[in-house]
């Protein structure tokens, strides 16, 4: 037992890196913490002239196998665990004759800073046991226990401690223990993708060949994360593409804005024709009509079953791909005639990622996907000309398929339904003009709105609407000149709606 005069409270300290102990035990001394530690740690922190009991003294247990096991003792971890505040606890481990283990400070074997290439058994040595469970045993008691696992953290449990008189807060205990279930998850998936690696097998089962990528020099395949993805969703047809996957992918991304009938055409990752209805035969027309140039060989999209009459009716056309979360037996039988036209199951695919990726040449980017969601109450009138509700139906119908057109993103609606989209231009004015020739080819003279992904940074976009039949624009402020688009739109008695949130898509 340590006997060491007026001390109540003990850290257990055992660490890899036994750099800037120092300070650690300094603290410790001024508060009157006793400290237990383990082997090679006790040593140092003896010969650095600080009072410390071995840990196998106290539990009566050498440590075996070449230090395998050291800590992995039930008087330890009853120590670290117990809860302070329960009688039955208390008296259990007031039976043992333990210190009390109020602060537990380990650092972890270095494992990932051991090369891959060095000897298999080296590797191994350095999957660290018992500092993982010493750890998860005191952050899970972090009511009562303080753990700090990093020395960067070291300087904060010092401060910590000079600021209470010796004790920790609550608020402390907790944050350190959300650190500390961080690094040993991470930890522990490092050891899985190290002894993962080289299963030849596992990666080939989930590794599906795709005929070629973008183009056709350049090869491609599928990781299959999940029984949920779209090679399962598949009814018939050819062989999916990866530029048929991504189709698909955006395709669903644009439907689920939408509750209503709906149907949208994806060509080259893009909308060019999207439109709401009553039922979906109708939507499917109206996205039909928005480009039909553009519609060939495109990918549809629905989000209601198709009926044998909507089948009829897309039969006519040449598609690559038609997706919906359900089909008539009939209507299948009538697709499937088409010998290569794949068809798809969205019910069978899974709802999409919370978080976005790309691999870059120097690492991996991350982004939260963006969930914003556009809605009569995120929008707000900035001119004085109020809209119909029907016109802002379709300003927010507008804005909906703006968040799926590739930056930057122009589209003109009438009646829920696209009739010019600008998309993926290096200006907005050119975003702008390639709608209105869109406009023009098919729907000139007719009334719209417009919805813009991010703000007109200048009045030559907005005069070029205003001088056709746009009766009100949408877009997010932010830019210097919303004054002068706003006064602008005003002084031609149109509408301007600010939204919250930008969309652009790159």
């Amino acid at each position: 037992m340590v006997t060491r005069k007026n001390v109540n409270s003990y850290a257990l300290i055992s660490v890899y890196d036994k750099t800037s102990i120092r300070k650690i035990c300094s603290v410790l001394k001024k508060y009157n913490i006793g400290i237990v530690s383990t082997g090679s740690t006790a040593k140092k922190i003896t010969s650095l002239g600080y009072n410390c009991t071995e840990i196998s003294k106290i539990t009566k247990f050498r440590e075996i196998l070449n230090g395998r096991v050291k800590t992995l003792n039930p008087k330890i971890h009853a120590s670290i665990l117990f809860k302070r505040n329960d009688a039955t606890h208390q008296q259990t481990f007031k039976g043992l004759k333990f210190p009390k283990i109020d602060y537990v400070i380990v650092n972890l074997y270095p494992f990932n800073k051991v090369s891959d290439s060095e000897r298999h058994s080296k590797k191994i040595d350095m999957i660290d046991i018992g500092g993982p469970a010493l750890i998860r045993s005191a952050s899970k008691n972090f009511e009562f226990v303080t753990t700090v696992c990093e020395k960067k953290h070291y300087d904060k449990f010092i401060a910590e401690l000079k600021r209470n008189n010796g004790k920790t807060t609550f608020a402390f205990r907790k944050k350190m223990a959300k650190y500390n279930f961080k690094l040993t998850s991470q930890y522990d998936l490092s050891i899985f993708r190290w002894l993962n690696k080289n299963n030849k097998n596992n990666i080939k089962e989930n590794k599906i060949k795709i005929k070629y990528g973008e183009n056709p020099n350049q090869k491609a395949y599928f990781i299959n994360k999940n029984k949920k993805n779209i090679f399962n969703a598949k009814i018939c047809g050819k062989d999916l593409g990866y530029n048929n996957i991504l189709d698909v992918n955006d395709g669903l991304n644009c439907l689920s804005e939408f509750n209503e009938p709906t149907c949208v055409i994806v060509k080259h990752n893009n909308p060019c024709g999207v439109g709401s209805a009553k039922n979906i035969n109708k939507a499917y027309i109206k996205a039909l009509e928005s480009d039909p140039i553009s519609a060939y060989g495109g990918v549809v999209l629905l989000n209601k079953k198709v009926n044998h009459s909507l089948a009829g009716i897309l039969k006519r056309k040449f598609f690559e791909i038609i997706v919906a979360p359900s089909f008539e037996r009939k209507s299948l039988e009538i697709l499937q005639s088409k010998k290569n036209l794949i068809i798809i199951d969205s019910s069978k695919l899974k709802k999409h990622p919370l978080i976005n990726f790309r691999s870059l040449g120097d690492g991996v980017l991350y982004q939260e996907t963006n969930k914003f969601k556009v809605s009569k109450n995120t929008i707000k009138l900035v001119t004085d000309k109020k809209s119909s509700e029907k016109t802002t139906d379709d300003l927010i119908f507008a804005y909906k398929v703006a968040k799926h057109v590739k930056s930057n993103a122009v589209v003109f609606v009438k009646n829920k339904q696209t009739i010019g989209i600008g998309a993926g231009q290096m200006s907005r004015i050119d975003s702008t003009r390639l709608a209105i020739m869109k406009y023009k080819d098919f729907f000139k003279g007719r009334a719209f709105v417009c919805a813009s992904d991010a703000f007109f940074p200048f009045v030559d976009s907005v005069k070029k609407l205003l001088n056709l039949k746009c009766k009100a624009i949408i877009q997010p402020s932010g830019s210097k000149n919303d004054k002068k688009i706003i006064d602008y739109v005003k002084n031609h008695n149109s509408s301007l709606y600010f939204v919250k949130n930008r969309v652009f898509k790159h």
